[in-house]
């Protein structure tokens, strides 16, 4: 007995060496394929630049674990970070990272920090959170900063929003579902998830085209599994007005907050179509294999058929074209600051097989702290605008009707996700409004909202409850 337990324990260690063997000569069969740019895959798909830098001083870090409930109706937690400079003048401005771990080592968490402004995101981060970016992953983003808006070393008049890639699908639709964001920064952001997820990834994992390299691009193919559950949160394929409320460009009435969207025509994860058409390149990249486009379909129901920029109010929205002479390039964010919206092109160029957010990897910086600072001095006071489509949302959220955020009875009235709790955070943000400008325009505004809208009665019902509340 005891010689055949050592036989198969050699086996086993054998199998084990084997494996390691085989995901080492993977790894570098990946790194050979890609280049230099596997070195910083993980930036390049979370839109953060590291740095070799060393470690933090004179910063407390305070972890937070944050409640919501989940789509099966039970109570989930998953922890936030939060970074605070020892020094900083308290309550301080607010920097949330949405969806993907601020990295201690980004340049960007550093600039920040220098500032004086805190930095919050998620921690513990699991690649499986990205196939729940349309349910889970959402309601607990709205937690986050749910939580944060009420922690008493934080400024509730002065929170920023700043997510890439997936990030920047969270940064839209936190600025699309809820005010009190005094600006929002979105780096290559989803803005279409039917085209995105629906169409695009599921055409990288089954192509197979005649160019010369027959299979979609190496590094789409790497990461389009972890997002396909996400058609999970959907009926149907073709249940159209459930794909334009998880999705930002059909909730493009509701953003009314400045906000800056950056995206780079070479993008291969998240095509630049969703942002505007007006840059994009007639033809894909030469090394594209034959067949593969990363063009949304005019022809697509709804507003799912259209760009960000051509929802967008016209005369609210700026758009730059922006060319990159060198990657390695610092430069600053540009931005017209007499404009609610706006949309930054960076141009390197079609897409191409090697590439992810942008063709080549790149060490310079788009440095973003001059346009938070302006907005920040401005305030909340200062830079929210009241949108008909904001508050008609908001109403439908007291009421539980929410699509985005779905209510729950029963189960914990202390617990975001539970309508309670949904009341009481739309009751605040209303009323944080009126108490920065006057509670007679919310309420010209408000009517003015629904006027004319489905369920008009029911919406006026809601608004009367929450007056009633704010002139206690």
């Amino acid at each position: 007995m005891k010689k055949a337990i050592k036989v198969i324990a050699i086996i086993l260690l054998v199998i084990a060496v084997l494996i390691g063997l085989m995901a080492f000569a993977l790894s570098r069969l990946i790194k050979s394929a890609l280049g230099d740019q596997w070195e910083d895959d993980a930036k390049l798909f979370t839109m953060q630049t590291g740095q070799d830098l060393p470690p933090l001083e004179n910063v407390s870090q305070r972890r937070v674990d944050i409640k919501f409930i989940n789509k099966d109706g039970a109570v989930e937690t998953r922890p936030i970070r939060i970074y605070l400079p020892e020094e900083a003048v308290c309550p301080c401005p607010l920097v949330y990272v949405p969806h993907y771990e601020m990295a201690e080592d980004s340049a960007e968490l550093r600039r920040y920090l220098a500032q004086g402004w805190a930095v919050a995101s998620p921690t513990a981060f699991d690649n499986a959170y990205n196939g729940e970016l349309t349910d889970d992953d959402l309601v607990f983003n709205n937690a986050a900063l749910y939580t944060l808006r009420h922690m008493e070393e934080l400024d509730r008049q002065r929170i920023a929003l700043v997510g890439g890639s997936a990030g920047g699908y969270t940064t839209l639709m936190l600025s699309a579902l809820q005010m009190g964001n005094c600006v929002s920064i979105a780096t290559a952001p989803i803005s279409n998830v039917y085209f995105n997820f629906h169409q695009y990834f599921p055409q990288a994992e089954a192509f197979s085209g005649n160019g010369d390299s027959g299979e979609a691009p190496f590094f789409l193919k790497l990461v389009t599994g972890m997002f396909l559950p996400i058609g999970e949160n959907f009926s149907h394929k073709g249940d159209v007005e459930r794909w334009e409320a998880l999705s930002p460009v059909g909730l493009a009435d509701c953003f009314n907050s400045p906000l800056v969207v950056v995206h780079v025509t070479s993008d291969i994860l998240v095509p630049v179509d969703q942002t505007t058409r007006e840059f994009t390149y007639e033809k894909e990249g030469d090394s594209m294999p034959q067949g593969f486009s990363t063009r949304l379909p005019l022809d697509n129901p709804g507003v799912l058929g259209h760009s960000l920029a051509e929802e967008l109010p016209l005369e609210l929205t700026h758009v730059e074209h922006i060319p990159i002479t060198d990657p390695d390039a610092d430069s600053v964010l540009p931005y017209d600051g007499e404009k609610l919206f706006n949309l930054n092109i960076y141009d390197d160029g079609p897409t191409q097989a090697t590439g992810s957010h942008r063709a080549a990897a790149g060490t310079g910086i788009i440095d973003d702290v001059p346009y938070l600072k302006e907005m920040f001095s401005r305030s909340l006071a200062g830079t929210e605008a009241l949108m008909p489509g904001k508050l008609r949302l908001l109403l439908e959220r007291y009421q539980g009707g929410s699509v985005q955020l779905p209510a729950h009875e029963g189960i914990d009235d202390t617990v975001y996700g539970s309508l309670a709790v949904y009341r009481q955070e739309v009751t605040e943000e209303l009323g944080q409004w009126a108490e920065n400008h006057s509670l007679e325009e919310l309420d010209a505004a408000v009517q003015e909202a629904v006027k004319g809208a489905d369920e008009s009665a029911g919406l006026l019902e809601a608004w009367a409850e929450i007056r009633a509340e704010l002139e206690r």
